[in-house]
């Protein structure tokens, strides 16, 4: 008896097993996707080499960047448009860093948790969104320029 209900629960567990690792491959595609088209126009347009992170922004409207180097081995970034494709490609010295967007978010907002950055446009504006935890819990979202790392708002309390 004792046997039967342990072979059946490791059968049950393998089920679940498989059918979660299943679900979470699954989910993985349309983010997996988006980064290959993305590297796929960013060399195209802008001679990327080596990818060293993705982005994915959504707020108005949704665009998939990529950072890495051109064949000059100089870091590039490159802003893709979901809906139509336009493309902006930003030189190392265009734009500020997500280290140094980061640690503008943490010398204006104090001792957060940071979660995540994300580039995008805002207009014809590139910048860096920071997803951030406060100390109360809840989330925020600081937005400054990509260029300048110049302030845009500020979204607390979520």
């Amino acid at each position: 008896m004792k046997k039967g209900i342990l072979i059946t629960s490791a059968v049950v567990m393998s089920v679940i097993l498989v059918f979660s690792i299943t679900l979470l491959m699954i989910s993985q595609d349309p983010i997996k996707k988006a980064e290959k088209e993305t590297v796929a126009i960013a060399k195209e347009t802008a001679g990327l080499v080596k990818t060293t992170d993705f982005y994915w922004y959504n707020r108005d409207k949704t665009y998939f960047s990529v950072a890495g180097l051109n064949e000059a081995d100089e870091e590039i970034l490159v802003i893709v448009a979901k809906d139509g494709g336009k493309t902006i490609v930003l030189n190392q010295d265009e734009f500020i860093t997500e280290q140094q967007a980061k640690e503008l978010t943490r010398e204006d907002k104090g001792a957060v948790d940071i979660l995540e950055a994300r580039i995008g446009l805002e207009g014809d504006t590139p910048i860096w969104e920071i997803s951030y935890k406060q100390k109360n819990g809840r989330l925020g979202y600081y937005v400054l320029t990509a260029k300048s790392g110049k302030w845009v708002s500020d979204i607390e309390n979520i």
